[in-house]
């Protein structure tokens, strides 16, 4: 009942109150909540295949060794998703990439280059993500914040360690 309310919050258009017909409001904590709860199905679906994959909420991504294997498992997952767990897929969003192109939670890959390894990647921080930890760094290392020294490490200690954990 509560998340029913939360979803069917009217949405502000032009100072006018409209109703909501579907969707789920943006920037809204229940979106990856509930996508967790949905794509759980995936997640089994995908594990019972033997794929590599990442997801986190609703986005993911799935790792195969060529091209004709990504066709064939994106097929079956757009079948899954929309026979199965009754979601409309948008198209233009999905579809297959070379790894170098493809970018999640401000991760990006780009190729190994050592003798020997082809078509071989490892996995980057993004520029955005590099971006992020060093304003959290800057924010807590002001000289006019009025920390005791053992409070700044303790912060400095807290961002370092949730931005390990995150990338």
């Amino acid at each position: 009942m509560l998340i029913r309310k939360r979803l069917r919050v009217p949405i502000r258009i032009n100072g006018k109150l409209h109703k909501r017909r579907k969707g789920v409001p943006q920037g809204s904590p229940l979106s990856p909540l509930l996508s967790n709860i949905l794509l759980d199905k995936l997640d089994k679906y995908l594990k019972s295949k033997g794929l590599k994959f990442v997801r986190y909420a609703d986005d993911f991504s799935i790792y195969t060794q060529s091209k004709a294997a990504a066709q064939k498992v994106g097929n079956e997952v757009y079948l899954f998703l929309n026979n199965k767990l009754d979601l409309p897929i948008n198209r233009e969003k999905s579809g297959t990439r070379s790894p170098s192109d493809f970018e999640l939670l401000c991760h990006g890959f780009v190729p190994t280059y050592k003798k020997g390894e082809k078509d071989k990647y490892q996995m980057i921080v993004k520029k955005q993500g590099w971006e992020n930890l060093k304003r959290k760094l800057k924010g807590i290392t002001k000289k006019t914040l009025p920390y005791s020294f053992e409070e700044r490490l303790q912060k400095l200690r807290e961002v370092w360690m949730g931005w390990i954990n995150y990338y």
